[in-house]
């Protein structure tokens, strides 16, 4: 019965975050990031009391029932997995930096209007291990998940075409769907749209597959129309894990190539409206989204991917190769990014050192201020801040989300960061473990990076037999690779905290 009313209770919280919490806007735009924080801490307290007392109470009648049965009742090692742990260190790392730092009152909280601080981390710590223990894998929140991010996505393309469904008083073209900033959208985005992948690609119902297609068409056309070229990001780190998982069979390879025409198809698509609604698009088109959705490139891309696609989908399902050439595809898979990385950053390095003839001027190649729409800059602000705290900042940080109280106090880094941003506060060094490294250190981020790291590797591990925990790993490693040019915000780190909650859960459920 407990365990009923937790599975229960836990449904609620989660339907409640996923379905409502991306909707919630107090007064539009403003403060949005105020709003959307408060609405989550307050809904969480309510949802935490619950689930701690179901919690209790199911430790307890376990404790009883051992007892009773004259069984050992003291903590089974062997359910704590590594990324319990690696949840559990972080939390009290993140304590400690708070208790280390000189911005108590900032750290508590968080910087106003990001609200990254003591309490959303240890809460979303503590959700980790309630979600994780209660949620029973119902297969229909997955689901719920994708009806409301595609009102969100389907918001934030309206809303770039000029076509406003909900009146709010204050627009910007900077500000789309009911999630503020272009930025916070790609964030929600990385987060949400792997889980319409993985299931078009690994799910068993071939009836649902009209359905995940539109569903991926939509959300590929708002990463599309949306203006920040981060997401071709995202579309790089879910085309290529994507690809990582479904190469072994016939059938999942052509789920792949399907998904990419229908890439093609949304960028034609964006491009149609365009045409149609010549005046209605209200955001820059001098950029990677515009010059793609411009040219005939993702309309080739369609057709071939299409062609492949249904090939493959008429030769029926197993496997395509011998399992010895598909290791070697993964190894080549790997080699060759990981090389073109390599190689970038070799020219890039002599280009902005010495300068390469024909390569001077060439934004792609030349690291300065200016790199990346301005994260040259944030970079080099958040590398200089780090160099310049003491070490046991370095180890611990200067204290959740106090990268701006500690920057504009280092006098020779508030200069330089005025000199470029003028007035504008910079709050994070657009890349996630950068800015982590300065809030909370270099333990602080190895932990970080550990909980991610082994919930997507154990996820994929068994994910062959239980293709839902595809999801999990996919959201969270989409994320990961987008926020290296991004920020942590109140809105897309508890999603996939939450995500990631729900693997552990699954990958408990289903070894039990």
């Amino acid at each position: 019965m407990i365990k009923k009313a937790g599975n229960l209770f836990a449904t609620a919280y989660l339907i409640l975050i996923f379905a409502v919490y991306p909707f919630y806007m107090a007064d539009g735009y403003v403060d949005i990031g105020e709003a959307k924080y408060k609405f989550f801490v307050f809904c969480s307290l309510g949802g935490l009391v619950i689930l701690a007392a179901l919690a209790l109470a199911e430790g307890f009648q376990t404790i009883w029932q051992r007892y009773r049965c004259r069984e050992a009742y003291l903590i089974r090692w062997e359910r704590i997995s590594v990324t319990d742990l690696f949840v559990a260190l972080y939390a009290i790392e993140v304590l400690i930096s708070f208790l280390l730092s000189d911005y108590k009152q900032e750290a508590f909280q968080g910087t106003e209007g990001w609200r990254i601080g003591l309490v959303l981390l240890v809460m979303l710590c503590v959700f980790y291990f309630l979600i994780s223990r209660q949620w029973k894998g119902a297969p229909f929140l997955w689901y719920v998940c994708m009806a409301a991010s595609g009102m969100v996505f389907i918001l934030g393309i309206l809303d770039r075409f000029s076509i406003y469904l909900i009146p709010i008083e204050i627009r910007d073209p900077g500000f789309i769907s009911t999630l503020g900033n272009i930025n916070w959208f790609c964030g929600y985005l990385s987060v949400f749209m792997p889980i319409g992948a993985c299931i078009f690609i690994h799910g068993e119902c071939r009836r649902e597959k009209w359905v995940l297609g539109l569903y991926l068409l939509i959300g590929f056309m708002a990463g599309f129309c949306q203006g920040s070229s981060s997401v071709f990001l995202l579309f790089g780190a879910l085309f290529f894990l994507l690809l990582w998982t479904a190469v072994s069979k016939r059938e999942k390879l052509a789920g792949w190539f399907l998904m990419t025409a229908i890439w093609g198809a949304a960028g034609q698509a964006v491009r149609a409206l365009r045409i149609i609604m010549p005046d209605n698009y209200n955001y820059d088109t001098n950029n990677l989204c515009g010059m793609l959705t411009s040219s005939n490139l993702l309309l080739a891309v369609a057709v071939i991917c299409l062609f492949i696609g249904v090939i493959l989908k008429c030769r029926g399902d197993g496997r395509w190769c011998r399992e010895g050439e598909i290791k070697r595809i993964h190894q080549w898979m790997m080699i060759i990014p990981v090389t073109v990385f390599l190689l970038w950053g070799v020219i890039t390095l002599l280009n902005t050192w010495k300068g390469i003839p024909g390569l001077k001027d060439s934004p792609l190649f030349l690291f300065d201020e200016n790199w990346g729409n301005g994260r040259g800059a944030t970079w080099k602000a958040g590398i200089e801040v780090f160099g310049e705290m003491p070490i046991i900042g370095k180890l611990f940080g200067v204290g959740p989300d106090c990268f701006c109280a500690y920057a504009y106090e280092q006098p020779k880094t508030a200069e330089m960061l005025r000199a470029y941003f003028g007035s504008i506060r910079l709050t994070n060094a657009h890349n996630e473990l950068l800015t982590g490294l300065v809030n909370t250190g270099i333990f602080g981020v190895l932990l970080y990076l550990g909980i991610f790291l082994s919930s997507i590797l154990r996820c994929l591990k068994r994910a062959e037999r239980k293709p839902y925990l595809f999801i999990p790993a996919v959201c969270a490693f989409s994320y990961l690779v987008h926020n290296a040019v991004s920020f942590a915000q109140v809105l897309n780190l508890p999603f996939v905290f939450l995500i990631m909650a729900m693997g552990e859960g699954l990958l408990r459920r289903y070894e039990s």
